[in-house]
């Protein structure tokens, strides 16, 4: 049970009913193990030391863990920065998921994600170079992303990047 927490990301309370369910444990044996939430409170302690901490800049490191999807294959798709360092762009998703970007004609913003984009702003510079850069990998991979209309939540500096 232990590895599992330390080594992935389901909810411990998740992990911990699968693993006495599977174990099939008796009454009594059941009755003398920790609860739940005695056993959540230590693997909480445990995992975080395994978790990096979270950057207090834009100036860090990604672990590899993160650019890659369980498959292995790439998931961080940009890390930029702008204004010497001052603010970066990550945008994680694969190849497979760009494809479905890159094949609509009509993109929700907030609907189902096929890109992760974190910005640092919402000024229509950082919109620009976010669609400069996707235009760039749709044409490396032999598409074109020309989408016919964007809807998203009331974004002013989107309207004119598009």
């Amino acid at each position: 049970m232990k590895g599992r927490i330390l080594s992935g990301t389901t909810s411990i309370t998740k992990i911990y009913d699968e693993e006495i369910a599977k174990a099939n444990l008796s009454k009594g044996a059941a009755a003398i193990l920790p609860t739940v939430i005695e056993y959540r409170s230590n693997m909480s302690k445990a995992r975080r030391k395994n978790t990096p901490v979270i950057p207090s800049g834009v100036v860090f490191d990604i672990p590899e863990f993160y650019e890659q999807t369980l498959s292995c294959q790439r998931f961080l798709f940009m890390d930029l920065f702008m204004k010497r360092g001052q603010d970066r762009i990550l945008v994680f998703s694969s190849d497979q998921q760009l494809q479905l970007l890159f094949d609509r004609e009509i993109i929700f913003m907030n609907r189902l994600p096929v890109a992760f984009c974190l910005l640092p702003n919402k000024r229509g510079k950082t919109y620009f170079e976010l669609f400069e850069r996707l235009k760039e990998q749709a044409s490396s991979m032999g598409k074109q992303f020309k989408s016919k209309r964007i809807i998203t939540d009331f974004e002013p500096a989107l309207m004119p990047v598009h």
